[in-house]
């Protein structure tokens, strides 16, 4: 049996180095390096005249604190060659600071993967407003699956197109693709031959055909005089190929400080092509490595799917507090963001019910998880803070959409597009994004 489990090491391997940083005054810098397989090292940076005395300290401490997770191994970066000096400091300027009382002490995380989640949020591939404006990009997410995120974004891109605009739809649930064959280009549900997952591949190629990678949708029964341009995820027969490629595709950041993410390239090549009003991106479910990258800036609005469930809470608070809290703490702008509550009930007294206990749920997470708090100026209004939450549009405020039999059970978008569009629900949906879109926060 572990006398402590790998995250009471770490926690109590930090406090023990603070309390040995606060004894010795001549250590420059030290960081701890928590790395790929959950095991603890150390670079110092400390006089040689004082390093045989602090070493020792800092093992002593180390081993009483973290135990097993403890290697023991204390690289001094004073000693080390160029290249050793390179990789030390990088370790350094790769580790956060933990203890706002000591500077001095930094922590470095290794990680095999989702490495989106842990980047710093970027900007999106192109603004809203200027002579280089394109189309809003709107992510839809959910922590969990089953809630009718991908029905949900199926609905706008049907408002619209019946509205007359083209909506591009790009499908990123590449573990689990289908709106791409939701919204195929005939009823016999045809899609393009290659998607996402093939274009994002291919990339390294310069010159790509973009039709190879989507298909239109453009019956009259779904979408009018509108049009719906779809990049599914990709082809998934022969099923081993899809694997295959879906075992190859790297979601790390490309090598170069002017190289661009695949998936920037792809809404570009979708915007200058396609030329459409709407993109629309289906995100994976859960804590995926496409979701971390959907959730990183890439999109002008988040549409976020949640239940009553707690296990759903606890996933929004996750996302609230990466697209909202954490931004707000370093005086960044939050993240735009819209909360749908899926799956409601249709009997009107539970409905009612669970509409006001979520609703209350939905304010309490937002106020502590991505709400900023009030400023001493009243005219300040950067962010979103706790006093915006009282509108009635506030990011928190969410919109209902209820569990509807017909809707879990179809064989075609066909026979469902009238009911999606005159849906009230999916009505209001689409008013709040597009209200969003249509004037700045107040």
């Amino acid at each position: 049996m572990l006398s402590k489990h790998m995250d009471e090491a770490k926690r109590d391997a930090v406090a023990a180095l603070g309390v040995v940083l606060a004894s010795e005054r001549e250590v420059r810098q030290l960081a701890l390096i928590d790395d790929l397989f959950g095991r603890l090292r150390v670079v110092l940076w400390v006089d040689e005249a004082k390093a045989i005395d602090v070493t020792a300290k800092v093992d002593h401490a180390l081993a009483q604190a973290a135990g097993p997770f403890w290697t023991g191994d204390i690289w001094m970066a004073e000693r080390g060659n160029g290249a050793d000096k390179l990789v030390y400091e990088r370790a350094w300027n790769d580790s956060q600071t933990v203890l706002p009382t000591e500077p001095r002490l930094r922590v470095g995380e290794r990680r095999r993967n989702r490495s989106a989640w842990f980047r710093e949020i970027g900007a999106t591939p192109w603004s809203l407003e200027g002579g280089e404006a394109g189309p809003p990009i709107i992510t839809f997410y959910s922590f969990k699956g089953g809630v009718g995120r991908t029905t949900a974004l199926a609905a706008f891109a049907i408002h619209r197109a019946r509205a007359g605009e083209r909506v591009a739809v790009i499908d990123m649930d590449l573990d689990a693709p289908g709106v791409g064959t939701l919204l195929a280009a005939d009823k016999q549900g045809t899609t393009a031959p290659w998607g996402a997952i093939d274009y994002l591949l291919e990339r390294v190629v310069d010159e790509l055909d973009l039709r190879d990678y989507y298909h239109a949708c453009r019956r009259e029964a779904v979408t009018r005089q509108g049009e719906i341009v779809v990049v599914p995820a990709g082809a998934l027969a022969p099923e081993r190929e899809y694997l295959n490629k879906l075992a190859r595709i790297d979601f790390e950041p490309p090598l170069g400080d002017n190289a661009r993410h695949p998936l920037h390239l792809l809404l570009e090549h979708v915007r200058k092509e396609l030329l459409p009003q709407w993109i629309l991106l289906d995100a994976r479910a859960g804590l995926s490595e496409p979701a971390g990258i959907l959730l990183g800036g890439v999109a002008h609005l988040h549409v976020l799917f949640g239940t009553s469930s707690e296990q759903s809470w606890q996933g929004i608070r996750v996302i609230l507090e990466r697209v909202g809290a954490s931004r707000a703490r370093e005086g960044s702008v939050q993240l735009e963001c819209i909360l749908t509550h899926a799956m409601v009930p249709v009997d009107t007294k539970a409905g009612t019910q669970a509409k006001s206990v979520f609703a209350a749920r939905a304010l309490e997470e937002f106020r502590g998880h991505y709400y900023a708090a009030d400023p001493a100026d009243p005219e300040e209004d950067q962010l979103w803070y706790v006093r915006d939450s009282d509108g009635s549009d506030a990011p928190h405020v969410p919109i209902a959409l209820s569990y509807q039999p017909k809707l879990a059970h179809f064989e075609r978008i066909d026979d469902v597009a009238d009911a999606l569009a005159d849906s009230a629900e999916y009505k209001a949906l689409t008013e709040r994004i597009q209200q969003r879109f249509l004037s700045t926060k107040e």
